[in-house]
C-alpha cells in the first residue's frame, strides 16, 4: 500500500520547485508571483508527499472578509495539483481535508472559492462545501467586429456610446478609498474587505501591475473606483471590470473609461456582479447584461464552508458580492 504524508506548510525552496515543474498557471509566473499571492499566510499549502518527493499541492490565500456587521478572516481555495503517477487514489481529497483540519486551529471564519468542473464534485461532494451555482457573469458590447466574426462576417464599428472623459489613472489609492468602500459596502451581507490596503496590494503591488488600468474619483463622500485588465482572449480584444464601486460618480467613471476601451478597439467587457449588489444598476445603465451559461466559454462555480458562527451570513449566497478582484486567475 503506498503510504502518502501530509502537511501543512509555508513557501520554501522545494515548494517554489514543485510549483514550477506542475504545469499551474501561476507556477509559470515564477517565485515573485507566487510569494505576493501567499504573503500573508504563513502555512498557506497543504502538501502530500511520497518518498519525500511533493506530489500534491492545495493552496490557499488568506484575506479580511466583511460577515454581516462583523469582520472575519476567509482563506480562499485557488491552486489544486496531484501529480499524475498518483492521480486517482484520493489525495485532492485529503489535501482540502488536512488543510480544513488546519483551519479549525487558526481562528478562520470561512473557506471558499471558484471550482471548475473538474474539481467541483469533490468541493460541494466529499468535503461538504455549499454550492451557490455559477459565478454572474455580466457581458457589455463595446465593438461589433467580435460578433461578426462569429458569423464569419467582416467589419466592426461602435456599438456602444458614451463619452470619454480623459481619466488619468492612479498609481495607488489613500484613505478616501476607505470612507468610500464603508459607505459602498454597508448594505453588504460577505465579501472580501476592499480597502486601501487590499486595494494597493491587488492592484498595485502586484508582478502583473502593468496590466491594470484603475481610475477614480478620490472625493470621500462621492468618490468611485474603477479599475479594468485588458487581454486578448476568447478570439478577441476584450476588457475585465476587475473592480467598480462608489458613489454618485460612478456611472459617470465607469462610463468614461467604457468610452476609452470602446475607441482602444477593446471588442467586449466582462463583469462579475449579482443582481443584489449595490453596482448592479449602475452596470446595467452603463450597458452590462447578464451572459446566459450557455454562452460562457467556461464553468466557473462559487461555493463556501462555514468554520465558525460569525460566517453564517456567508452561506446565503444573495449576501454576497463578488467582482474579478475575487479571481485569483485574472
Amino acid at each position: 500500500m503506498t503510504e502518502f504524508s501530509f502537511s501543512v506548510e509555508g513557501l520554501s525552496p522545494q515548494l517554489l520547485a514543485a510549483y514550477a515543474a506542475s504545469g499551474m498557471e501561476r507556477g509559470k509566473y515564477g517565485a515573485p508571483a507566487i510569494q505576493w499571492a501567499f504573503d500573508n499566510n504563513e502555512n498557506a499549502f497543504s502538501v502530500a508527499r511520497l518518498d519525500g518527493q511533493i506530489v500534491g499541492i492545495s493552496s490557499y490565500i488568506k484575506s479580511s472578509m466583511k460577515l454581516g456587521s462583523t469582520h472575519g478572516t476567509g482563506f480562499q481555495a485557488v491552486d489544486s495539483y496531484v501529480a499524475p503517477e498518483v492521480r486517482g487514489q484520493g489525495l485532492f481529497t485529503q489535501l482540502a481535508k488536512t488543510y480544513a483540519t488546519h483551519l479549525q486551529n487558526e481562528a478562520a471564519d470561512l473557506v471558499w472559492g471558484f471550482p471548475n468542473d473538474n474539481a467541483a464534485p469533490a468541493w460541494f461532494g466529499k468535503l461538504g462545501w455549499t454550492k451557490f451555482g455559477q459565478t454572474p457573469f455580466l457581458i457589455k458590447p463595446l465593438r461589433a467586429g467580435y460578433f461578426l466574426r462569429k458569423f464569419h462576417l467582416f467589419g466592426d464599428f461602435p456599438v456602444s456610446f458614451g463619452k470619454d472623459q480623459g481619466l488619468q489613472s492612479i498609481n495607488a489609492t489613500g484613505e478616501w478609498v476607505d470612507e468610500v468602500w464603508d459607505r459602498f459596502s454597508a448594505p453588504i451581507g460577505c465579501t472580501t474587505i476592499r480597502d486601501q490596503s487590499f486595494l494597493n496590494h491587488r492592484l498595485f503591488d502586484c508582478p502583473q501591475r502593468s496590466d491594470y488600468r484603475v481610475v477614480a474619483n478620490e472625493n470621500s463622500t462621492d468618490g468611485a473606483l474603477v479599475a479594468t485588465r485588458e487581454a486578448q482572449k476568447h478570439g478577441g480584444k476584450i476588457a475585465y471590470l476587475m473592480e467598480a464601486f462608489g458613489g454618485a460618480s460612478l456611472r459617470g467613471v465607469l462610463t468614461s473609461e467604457m468610452a476609452r476601451l470602446r475607441g482602444n478597439g477593446t471588442e467586449l467587457a466582462l463583469a462579475w456582479a449579482y443582481p443584489w449588489s449595490p453596482n448592479y444598476k449602475d452596470l446595467r445603465r452603463c450597458g452590462f447584461v447578464p451572459l446566459p451559461e450557455r454562452l460562457r466559454p467556461i464553468s466557473i462555480w462559487f461555493g463556501a464552508m462555514a468554520i465558525s458562527s460569525r460566517a453564517t451570513s456567508a452561506m446565503d449566497p444573495s449576501n454576497w458580492y463578488l467582482s474579478y478582484l475575487d479571481s485569483d486567475t485574472v
